[in-house]
């Protein structure tokens, strides 16, 4: 049978709501506690029932004038209320998101696939990503030739410390300039790091 809810007074209307079962639970010895969102509906319908009950005291008797500012009130909470649950709702789906797609090296599996994207940044005069492209690359080629295992949390400046390569050392310094300086990288730095790319592994950049 459905509810009958009281007319007139907005205070009665909120107190009908708030002593209704979907902000009171069920009474049963066995039922399941009530979740997180039920918890959260039943704490904002005791809110709004406090609210139109000092609303009530504040404007005293039932006039026109009263009822319609309890509607007023009464519907504005409701609208507070549905951005409530719509921002709730949708927190846990913001939680699971990918990473996003514009890693410059996400996915790739080569240092020459690197090297080719490093270029093609390059060309765009992105010489920030380029930079850090052909770093990376360089940890990838360490790999390949079997020189340092690749790790994707290892700086060039970790693999330096581990290699004791004059070559790959010339190569990190021009790295962390192009990367870390503070104009940031530019064309003349990048093509510093191109040239000790080439001398470090013997591969045309």
């Amino acid at each position: 049978m459905s509810a009958v809810w009281p007319h007139g007074d907005p205070r009665d209307v909120a107190r009908a709501i708030v002593a209704g079962p979907r902000y009171r639970g069920t009474t049963s010895a066995d039922a399941t506690p009530p979740n997180v969102f039920e918890r959260l509906l039943a704490w904002i319908g005791e809110r709004l029932g406090d609210l139109l009950h000092a609303i009530g005291h504040v404007l005293g008797s039932r006039s026109p004038l009263n009822v319609a500012v309890g509607i007023i009130v009464l519907v504005l909470a409701a609208a507070a209320l549905v951005f409530l649950i719509v921002r709730f709702v949708r927190l846990p789906s913001r939680r699971h998101r990918a990473a996003p797609a514009s890693v410059p090296f996400a996915g790739v599996a080569t240092s020459a696939e690197l090297i080719a994207q490093a270029l093609a940044a390059a060309r765009n005069e992105r010489w920030h990503d380029a930079a850090s492209l052909l770093a990376r690359a360089a940890l990838y080629a360490l790999d390949e030739c079997g020189r340092l295992r690749f790790d994707p949390a290892r700086t060039p400046g970790e693999a330096r410390r581990l290699l004791h390569d004059a070559a790959f050392d010339a190569f990190e310094r021009e790295a962390t300039t192009a990367l870390f300086a503070a104009h940031g990288a530019t064309r003349e730095r990048f093509e510093r790091l191109r040239v000790t790319y080439t001398a470090a592994f013997a591969v045309p950049v």
